[in-house]
């Protein structure tokens, strides 16, 4: 019984914070394998120290750059080592001193930086892991670091089934799935970054739970060159969650950053490393420290980047212009490098690249002008290559662009064409306007096909070659609002054409008329009928209705053309609409069955199965407008092939 209380309350301890190395055996006797082999690695190792060797009052130094591109030594001592503060998941505490940490603390970009201890059996200093961890608004240069073993088991060196990371983060882009289609063939211009982010996300940034402190992982600045204020407010509100805090910065200049060093400036243990998001007229870049290099192999920040297991980005030499202290936390300055190589793995522990590997980047232009001709210019970006950050990036260098040099009048116009090259699969294209909205709706529409294809449901991401995007800014305000509707008359033969007034209301202007014709099929039935004017938005509502088959979609290629159709509908134009009294049917797996007797189909209806859906038909014609009229406005008329009575037509009779 005493030793069942005994276990009882050291599992109780550990829960708490954690329990000192060596105390207990993993809770539930679970066995990681890749961390066990990882283990016996560093155990074997000359060059690493496994954690469990570790006690308290251990004094030993660690490796980071503070200016420039060199690596500068800081001391440490060792506090502790706490056990499974996380899911096998074992943490080291040291305190830090010199290089005027006293002063600054743990600096924001010293993640990944290395530990060294001295081993006590042959003498020798050897690695032990990585600054990664710290509390919010702490007041010591206290810090978790992240023991070698963990990180060496995440680098992809132990994997017996490659690539299961990157099966773990497919299986949750396809837990979505519903999501991103019910949005990629949504008809409103929405903002797709809350289904760009991943779920879940961890608030790294946040350092309190609840009102409890926590150890999390160090901030990572996200230096930020080439872009207007507003982006940067942008980033700071969706990356924070991310652990992510934006950074105003500039590329290396200077005699300085000429230097030979700086041109030769490689990643070893210690140096900055850049993880470059966008490069071109504007540079985002993550920015930590290499915590060890083995050949080509890189393991660096000592704590996730996004987490998500395999992916591609490129990486880069950073070079550090300053530490900045701030009352709250300090951080690096510094920009990115040309890049010299790839991450490959991302995981909760840390991040591994190779040297000399390349990441694909989408590259993007977005041309702008003023309609006046008072400027025009053209941005060319590239993009990192990730399934939703892509979407983040694209969608914020499309506003950056817009905002660059001026601002956009309180009433205006934009025109906008953008295209989305998926190589086989072909291009996406939209060409669209819209009035005092921003940029909104063509930042929409250039999210919807990369969120689309990149989340793929129904087999593998469909990634862009190159995104290009095409801006005209006019002032003044061209919407306009539907007032009324009349026709010129009730009753039409077949053929006919119908014709009648639209009234709208411009902005700030009177009220004006616009002619509406519309011609009745030669074959359509005699009965009663609705015709609608409508806007491009309601046009495509009542498409969908009618016709759900094609926004169904059960393969790539008809999410493809499904995603296609919905930014068809242009605003400039005004959608007459006529309701078909038959000529509909079922669809079944997306195949038009238009002919069925009115009995099999109602069988096949009442069966329920699987893809079959009703569908009708409208005849639907078009009348361009200078205008972005919105609303939708019906009238009643009659089809009468042999009427009765004398036709009476008049001025707006309905």
């Amino acid at each position: 019984m005493r030793r069942c209380l005994i276990a009882l309350a050291l599992s109780a301890g550990a829960a708490a914070g954690g329990s000192p190395s060596g105390a207990v055996p993993p809770a539930g006797g679970g066995v990681d394998e890749r961390l066990a082999a990882a283990r016996k690695y560093v155990e074997k190792s000359d060059r690493y120290l496994h954690h469990s060797l570790l006690r308290r009052g251990m004094e030993g130094y660690g490796l980071t750059v503070l200016e420039g591109v060199k690596p500068v030594r800081f001391k440490l001592k060792i506090l502790s080592v706490m056990q499974r503060w996380a899911p096998h998941r074992d943490v080291i505490l040291a305190m830090m001193s010199e290089q005027n940490l006293e002063h600054t603390r743990i600096v924001a970009g010293m993640s990944g930086s290395p530990c060294y201890v001295r081993d006590p059996r042959d003498g020798r200093d050897k690695l032990i892991g990585a600054v990664a961890y710290g509390w919010f608004a702490q007041q010591d240069p206290m810090a978790g670091i992240q023991p070698i073993t963990q990180m060496l088991a995440a680098g992809g060196a132990f994997d017996r089934h490659s690539p299961g990371a990157g099966k773990a983060a497919a299986s949750g882009a396809a837990g979505r799935s519903a999501q991103v289609l019910a949005a990629a063939l949504d008809p409103r211009k929405l903002d797709f970054l809350p289904l760009c982010l991943p779920p879940g996300a961890e608030a790294a940034g946040a350092g309190q739970d609840g009102g409890a402190p926590r150890l999390v992982p160090l901030t990572t600045p996200l230096m930020v060159t080439g872009a207007a204020p507003k982006l940067r407010a942008e980033l700071a509100r969706l990356l924070r969650p991310l652990g992510m805090v934006p950074v105003a910065s500039g590329g290396a200049g200077g005699a300085d950053a000429n230097a030979p060093a700086v041109r030769e400036a490689k990643l070893v243990p210690g140096a900055g490393i850049a993880v470059p998001l966008v490069s071109g007229d504007a540079d985002l870049a993550a920015v930590g420290t290499v915590t060890d290099v083995d050949g080509r192999r890189v393991l660096a920040f000592g704590h996730g980047f996004f987490g998500e297991g395999e992916l591609e980005l490129p990486i880069a030499p950073a070079y550090v212009h300053t530490v900045v202290t701030g009352l709250t936390g300090s951080f690096k300055l510094a920009s990115a490098l040309a890049p010299v190589g790839a991450l490959g793995r991302d995981e909760n522990v840390g991040v591994a690249g190779t040297i000399g590997a390349k990441a694909p980047t989408v590259p993007m232009t977005v041309a702008v002008r003023w309609a006046d001709g008072a400027w025009a210019e053209t941005y060319h970006y590239a993009l990192a290559r990730h399934r939703w950050i892509t979407i983040v990036l694209a969608r914020m260098m499309l506003d950056n662009s817009i905002s660059g040099w001026r601002s956009l009048p309180p009433e205006h116009t934009v025109r906008y064409e953008v295209a989305v090259d998926f190589g086989k699969m072909g291009t996406f294209r939209s060409r669209d306007c819209c009035a005092a909205q921003g940029v909104g709706p063509a930042m929409s529409d250039l999210a919807r096909p990369l969120m689309a294809m990149m989340n793929n449901p129904f087999g593998p991401e469909v990634v862009p070659q190159r995104i290009d995007v095409s801006i005209t800014v006019a002032k003044g305000d061209e919407s306009a609002e539907m007032t009324a509707l009349r026709l010129d008359g009730e009753t039409y033969r077949p053929g006919e054409t119908v014709t009648g007034v639209l009234t709208i209301r411009p902005h700030r202007k009177e009220r004006r008329d616009l002619p509406v014709r519309f011609t009745l099929p030669a074959d359509i039935d005699d009965g009663n009928y609705t015709l609608t004017v409508c806007d491009a938005r309601r046009a495509l509502y009542a498409f969908q209705a009618e016709q759900p088959q094609l926004f169904a979609p059960q393969t790539t290629e008809e999410l493809f053309a499904a995603v296609q159709r919905v930014v068809a509908p242009a605003s400039r134009k005004l959608y007459l609409r006529l309701p078909l009294r038959a000529g509909g049917g079922l669809a079944l797996a997306g195949r038009e069955l238009p002919d069925l007797p009115d009995s099999k189909a109602n069988i096949l209806a009442q069966a329920r199965l699987p893809e079959t859906r009703k569908f009708s038909h409208s005849i639907v014609q078009t009348i361009d407008t200078e205008l972005i009229v919105s609303g939708s406005l019906s009238a009643a008329l009659r089809v009468v092939r042999k009427p009765d009575e004398t036709i009476l037509r008049g001025k707006g009779t309905n």
